[in-house]
């Protein structure tokens, strides 16, 4: 049988490696939020350009009704009608991509949710 010895050498490399799965954890979590966002903003900007753009405004507003319940029914409620009129509106309010990136590293889609419905053209 073998005995748990706490020597400073073991806390060190245990405190080592807690740090290193931390880290990956931050950098997953960063990554998975980036590209949710940046699914987000493609999204509303398919649906931009494919439907409300093209002057068919009344059959956009069926259109995505219809597929906000396809994907809803696909991919849960996060495709809801209301969550795809704000892809819409964030596509709309930020419409530079390069712009968008670096945007991405510092704020969640939380945040961005946030700022899109600001009616202030100074807070963008």
């Amino acid at each position: 049988m073998s005995k748990s010895v706490d020597l400073p050498e073991s806390r060190k490399l245990l405190q080592s490696i807690v740090s290193l799965i931390d880290n990956a954890r931050k950098n997953v979590a960063l990554a998975v939020n980036s590209e949710l966002t940046l699914l987000y903003w493609n999204i509303g900007k398919q649906i931009n350009e494919d439907i409300l753009n093209n002057s068919r405004a009344d059959y956009g507003k069926n259109i995505i009704s219809e597929l906000s319940e396809k994907l809803t029914f696909t991919y849960g409620i996060g495709f809801n009608k209301r969550n795809l009129q704000s892809f819409i509106k964030f596509n709309s309010v930020f419409q530079d991509i390069t712009i968008l990136h670096t945007l991405c590293t510092k704020l969640t889609w939380s945040h961005f949710r946030e700022i899109i419905y600001i009616e202030d053209s100074l807070a963008i």
